[in-house]
């Protein structure tokens, strides 16, 4: 029989202690069980305001990082004689420029200084670029430049006589899908070493890409790549009055350059010959460089080679959609990488001084710049739950993020502090190797330019019944699996990924725009929403709640087949007011899934709860409907403040102990925005 009410089971195996696992029908992803079935009014579910959880551990060191997308701006900022970090975040809710201060000592002593928390100069854009002129640094964005950077950031601007039109699209592949460009950077470069500073913009062409959803039955991609070209602009004039030729195509073996998306061209001599080289990011995570094979008045530029390691492994970095910024970061007299990650990491890439046999400068591998602990945050597009991960008796955090990591932040305070004290975030491991998932070549609905994302998004459950939480997990892919808890309640220790088993009646169903076949008992659904793992219907056993392939919010009722765990097909069994399935993602391909949602009993009348992602989290209070199903009323919104970017992830925690649940939603930032439950303040 199905039950629309929460209630607390006694059971044998029942915590008897602080910090003790409850089994997953007690305590389940975000769900805070409380022994107070009290009434709620419609004024415990106005919204509050939203503050960003805190590390409250001095003297802890992490990574350095802004939100969603970093586009570092490396310099003297504040004229103390060594390299200082401003990172423009053009993302929400953490959009600006923000600067980074060197305490430490100069980047030619201490290559990986430890710096200041940031502090915001101001709002910023999209495509801030540095340029560096005579040693000064100058920024600029398209079509403006912007005098007073150091001291107030974009604000204000000058505008640059340029022309309005710079590019026309270059795709030709019958499946595009409209002109459609994006990243769009602009750099001052004495392009043709005349004297006077010229213009060199970078332009990601997506006409050959489309969007989505142009994969055929054997995963090939039907549309064209993405492009990445380079026009520059010569100035005729002066510095002081600069007077612009009609951009023209930079070429390299004769053909225009076009990398992978998002240039972000250096032109520096990196070989040492007097002229200017050519150094190139992408879309992706790597790198391409182009030897200017003629000279330092008449460039040439040689077909482009990626760039390698020592040991012949290509130079990456840890994400994508990176932007490499070419400064002698440690004064050795080369050219090192300063660059940008997708999660709003700042990398070190360390030129070595050396060529390789075919002439390409030698880096290092990318080492993460460190800060001094301000603000938890795990990447981007954070998807938090709230659990004692560790047994003691706390409330940790685990998350999930776009990297397709999952991380631990442990709580080092104990049971009962509000505000706690956080260690560094950890990733969670498997064979002492972190877990990831990847998209690779072909698993994102959004084509190959989206190889390197993962975007986990779990819930934690005793999924085997042997008293130890394990973690259930969607992702890019869409196909829900878990993580089985071989380890200790106070030691955890994961095994490798296994489908989630459902005894389907017939061939598996999936999402009509997923190229690939599921396995026979594997659940495959819409991508990037949380599976709700909680014993719905009060039997012992965890079951699933998760979009179905066409978007409703579905039942997966768990079921014993002999001595094996598997879930039955779906329902439809949540409602609206109405009496109608919830829906919650009507979309098809790169529009569907991506809905976060947790259960909580939100008002502390017994029942459970839904908060759902939206502006912050909408709440959806669960009354009484037909017996057997469970039927919602959106009660509102859980804050004032829209820290929505792609998505908020919703969970809830109990810091304090008082057996009331609080709100953590996890932003396009990375970061986790807490909000006590109004039930709780009133107390």
């Amino acid at each position: 029989m199905f039950i629309g009410r929460y209630a607390v089971h006694s059971s044998p195996r029942r915590a008897s202690r602080p910090g003790q696992f409850w089994p997953s029908w007690a305590i389940v992803v975000a769900v805070v069980a409380t022994a107070q079935h009290t009434s709620a009014a419609d004024s415990e579910t106005a919204p509050g305001e939203l503050t960003r959880l805190k590390y409250n551990h001095p003297g802890l060191v992490v990574d350095l990082g802004v939100g969603l997308w970093a586009w570092p701006l490396p310099c003297d900022a504040d004229g103390d004689g060594d390299f200082d970090l401003i990172v423009s975040c053009p993302d929400k809710p953490s959009n600006g420029v923000w600067l980074f201060e060197n305490t430490t000592s100069s980047t030619s002593i201490t290559k990986m200084p430890v710096f200041r928390p940031a502090r915001k100069l101001s709002r910023t854009t999209h495509y801030v670029m540095p340029s560096y002129v005579d040693g000064r640094l100058r920024v600029l964005s398209p079509w403006k430049e912007y005098p007073d950077f150091l001291r107030t950031g974009i604000e204000p601007s000058a505008a640059l006589a340029v022309p309005e039109k710079i590019h026309n699209p270059q795709g030709t592949a019958p499946q595009a899908r409209g002109t459609k460009m994006r990243h769009n950077q602009w750099r001052y470069v004495d392009y043709d070493g005349d004297g006077a500073l010229d213009l060199v913009i970078a332009i990601e062409d997506w006409s050959d890409y489309g969007w989505d959803d142009a994969w055929d039955a054997n995963g090939r991609w039907q549309n064209g790549p993405l492009h990445g070209f380079i026009y520059w602009l010569r100035n005729s004039g002066t510095n002081g009055g600069p007077q612009y030729a009609a951009p023209e195509l930079v070429q390299a073996a004769s053909r225009p350059v076009d990398t992978f998306g998002c240039a972000s061209p250096n032109f520096e001599d990196f070989d040492r010959d007097g002229d200017l080289d050519l150094l190139c990011g992408e879309f992706l995570d790597g790198f391409t460089y182009f030897e200017n094979v003629g000279t330092r008045r008449e460039p040439t530029y040689a077909v482009g080679k990626r760039l390698q390691l020592a040991d012949g492994r290509p130079l990456v970095m840890d994400l994508e959609m990176i932007v490499p910024v070419a400064l002698d970061w440690d004064k050795d007299g080369d050219f090192d990488l300063i660059v940008g990650d997708e999660d709003g990491r700042v990398a070190f890439v360390e030129n070595t001084g050396e060529l390789a046999e075919d002439r390409t400068p030698r880096f290092l591998a990318p080492r993460y710049f460190q800060q001094v602990a301000d603000e938890l945050k795990c990447g981007a597009l954070a998807t938090p739950v709230g659990f004692d991960w560790d047994g003691d008796g706390d409330t940790d955090i685990i998350s999930g993020n776009t990297a397709g990591y999952i991380e631990w932040f442990e709580n080092l305070s104990g049971p009962g502090v509000a505000d706690p004290r956080w260690n560094a975030p950890r990733r969670l491991t498997i064979d002492d190797k972190p877990f990831r998932v990847m998209a690779g070549p072909n698993g994102s609905i959004q084509g190959p330019c989206e190889a390197k994302w993962g975007y986990t998004t779990l819930s934690i459950a005793d999924w085997d019944l042997d008293g130890l939480p394990d973690i259930v997990f969607n992702s890019i892919w869409g196909r829900v699996e878990w993580l089985r808890n071989t380890g200790t309640r106070s030691e955890p220790r994961l095994a490798p990924a296994a489908a989630v088993e459902v005894d389907w009646p017939g061939p598996p169903p999936k999402p009509a725009w997923t190229w690939w076949q599921p396995g026979a008992h594997e659940l495959v659904t819409q991508w990037r929403t949380t599976p709700v793992a909680h014993d719905f219907n009060s039997d012992g056993l965890p079951d699933l709640a998760v979009l179905d392939s066409e978007g409703y919010l579905s039942f997966w009722p768990r079921h014993r087949r002999g001595d094996r765990l598997v879930l039955l097909p779906p329902e439809r069994l949540f409602l609206d007011e109405e009496g109608k399935p919830l829906r919650l993602n009507e979309r098809r391909a790169g529009g569907s899934g991506r809905r976060k949602l947790c259960v909580t009993d939100w008002n502390g009348d017994g029942k459970f709860d839904l908060l759902l992602n939206s502006t912050s989290a909408d709440i959806l209070l669960q009354i009484d409907g037909p017996a057997g199903k469970f039927s919602f009323r959106r009660a509102g919104t859980i804050a004032r403040q829209n820290i929505e970017g792609h998505d908020v992830s919703p969970t809830t925690v109990d810091f304090d102990g008082d057996n009331i649940p609080d709100f953590v939603g996890g932003a396009e930032d990375g970061r986790f925005y807490f909000l006590r439950n109004p039930r709780s303040t009133s107390r």
